[in-house]
């Protein structure tokens, strides 16, 4: 099942973990973080509101930096002026939404003009408590009707006389929200001025009407620019159609069937703009995707974001943009390989292809032809003796001093994977994702089984799904014990039930390697697959068995694949070959009572 970063359990309920950037603490009172009750006991449907929520903080922080740092725009592009005429709407009807909901103190008072108060002993006057779901008193319609038509008034006389002045301090505020800051000097401000308070005249006229009864909805908008229309064929089985400018994006999403969190995103932006993550949701629609694979997507989508900013609008997408991101994607801070740097810049690659292609949202991907090159060597390497000994003496190792709970180590999951790694040579998300029921017997031996078998459980190819015996020395170090008393309290769940995303487990080993000197370039947990296999390798272990132990594809002929069986003995013998004279690791894992 996917997961959703900062998903976690208390009880029997799940919340979210939002942590508010360091640059934002201020804009939300220094909170430097918040934990949300998503209201069910149920991980699916946790899942689904942890991402709908998330997207929803995401784009606020996104609102919030951009306000703080608004870039002095040069020109002002049709597709623009849009969304400021858009907003001029919004802001006026959501206005006038406020009052009629009753949550205006000053309408209020109004309504009361000329009836006798009564002060309070501080000298203030308290309003009228207002019983739920009453609704506006006659008088207050009256004194709002009354305000709505002044309004309305106000901007007509403004419009005929084209006096824009009187919008340009709004149109700069809601310009400012999108991280834009317009000057009197800003090309297309006039045409921009003139669609903002057209709009604006006309919201205050849909007030009155309200007024007199008429439905008006807040979201449905007539276009004010002359933006061309874009012709959108999308993957979900729907006729093309034609979207005006005026359509916006929330439109765009409701005609194509979209997703809930696709149309919120549309609706926030209500432009006729796609977001690279609008994308993203009609990729993952048009042909089933592993579990692997959309994950790896999102990641990429993810870091384009974090260097570019986000959303990002797939019509806005430059050239330059891409070289940027690939230059990022290549720099020491980011500690990416450069085979996982060409794979972050090929998933957001994809989507704009498949952006031009499929959806033809635009008319050519301009990052066509945009790659990384990756050196055709050998970059991964076994670890050292001493390489090795300086891990295995920190005292996490030595004294079971675990990361504290709700530290992405995962608590005990920090002590027992590195060690189970290199004596089995299973790569890291694999252990992260191991069940209790996956510590087991099979012809009588301990073994470790890897598999897809259980809930977000998956594998690299068919070949990965193996049992390893359980090496002599996981034994002494008390992994049985381990797993028996994580079985009692939950018999189905996770071996690490302190790690709550497996996907955080391999940043987690990168940081803490990197913390104690263990800084080397490609000198990573997967090296321990390397390491393991040398030393079966140097141990003249059948190279089928090593295969078999460290999950890769046996080569051969088909009768030597199929028809050759390996027994479990055969294994645990292979397995007891690896030796690590240059550690030394105590039994430090508490023994339970009784034993």
């Amino acid at each position: 099942m996917a997961t959703v970063e900062g998903l976690n359990q208390r009880g029997s309920r799940w919340y979210l973990l939002v942590l508010t950037p360091k640059d934002l603490q201020a804009s939300y009172g220094g909170k430097t973080k918040r934990n949300i009750a998503l209201d069910t006991s149920d991980k699916a449907e946790a899942v689904r509101k942890g991402l709908r929520l998330r997207a929803q903080w995401l784009d606020d922080f996104e609102t919030k930096r951009k306000a703080l740092n608004p870039q002095v725009l040069e020109v002002i592009t049709p597709e623009l002026v849009q969304v400021l005429a858009d907003g001029a709407r919004r802001r006026v009807l959501q206005t006038d939404q406020h009052r009629r909901e009753g949550n205006d103190p000053i309408l209020r008072m109004l309504s009361l003009v000329g009836l006798p108060l009564m002060r309070a002993a501080d000298g203030s006057i308290p309003l009228p408590k207002r019983k739920p779901m009453e609704g506006l008193t006659d008088r207050e319609l009256s004194a709002l009707t009354i305000l709505n038509d002044t309004q309305s008034q106000e901007t007509g006389r403004a419009l005929a006389g084209l006096n824009l002045r009187t919008v340009l301090p709004l149109l700069q505020e809601d310009a400012r929200a999108l991280g834009h800051t317009i000057t009197e000097e800003t090309k297309g401000l006039r045409e921009a001025l003139t669609a903002y308070l057209r709009s604006h005249r006309q919201a205050w006229q849909e007030a009155t009407k309200m007024d007199a009864g008429e439905l008006i909805s807040i979201d449905s908008h007539p276009p004010f620019t002359s933006a061309p229309k874009a012709t959108q064929r999308l993957s979900t089985g729907v006729p093309a159609v034609a979207v005006t400018a005026g359509t916006g994006a929330a439109g765009l999403a409701t005609l194509t069937g979209a997703s809930e969190r696709q149309t919120a995103l549309c609706q926030q932006a209500d432009s006729p703009l796609a977001t690279l993550r609008d994308i993203y949701e009609h990729w993952l629609k048009a042909d089933p995707k592993t579990h692997d694979t959309k994950q790896a997507s999102q990641r990429a989508l993810g870091l384009a974001e974090e260097c570019l900013g986000a959303p990002l609008y797939v019509q806005q997408v430059t050239r330059a943009q891409g070289n940027t991101f690939k230059a990022w994607l290549q720099e020491p801070a980011r500690g990416f390989s450069p085979k996982t740097a060409r794979n972050q810049l090929m998933y957001v690659n994809s989507l704009l292809r498949f952006a031009c292609v499929e959806l033809e949202v635009i008319t050519r991907n301009p990052w066509q032809g945009l790659a990384i090159e990756v050196p055709k060597t050998v970059t991964r390497r076994p670890w050292k003796d001493e390489e090795l000994h300086q891990l295995f003496s920190q005292p996490l190792f030595q004294a079971y001093e675990v990361p504290a709970m709700g530290q992405s180590g995962g608590g005990p999951a920090a002590y027992w994977i590195p060690i189970i790694g290199i004596y089995t040579g299973a790569r890291i998300g694999e252990l992260a994702q191991l069940r209790v029921s996956d510590i087991t017997e099979e012809d009588g031996i301990p073994v470790i089984r890897i598999t897809d078998e259980g809930e977000g459980q998956s594998v690299k190819t068919s070949a990965s799904r193996r049992s390893v015996p359980v090496h002599s020395e996981l034994i002494h170090l008390g992994l049985l014990e381990y797993a028996e008393g994580i079985r009692k309290a939950d018999p189905m769940g996770s071996l690490w039930p302190l790690l709550q995303n497996p996907d955080l487990m391999s940043p987690w080993f990168g940081r803490y390697r990197k913390s104690i000197g263990l800084d080397g370039k490609w000198l990573d947990f997967h090296s321990f697959r390397h390491t393991v296999r040398t030393r079966l390798a140097k141990a003249q272990v059948q190279e089928q068995l090593m295969d078999a132990i460290t999950g890769h594809e046996t080569g051969g002929s088909t009768g030597r694949k199929v028809y050759t069986r390996l027994d479990m003995e055969d294994l645990q013998k292979a397995i007891q070959t690896l030796s690590y004279g240059s550690i030394s690791l105590p039994r430090v894992y508490p023994t339970p009572r009784g034993s």
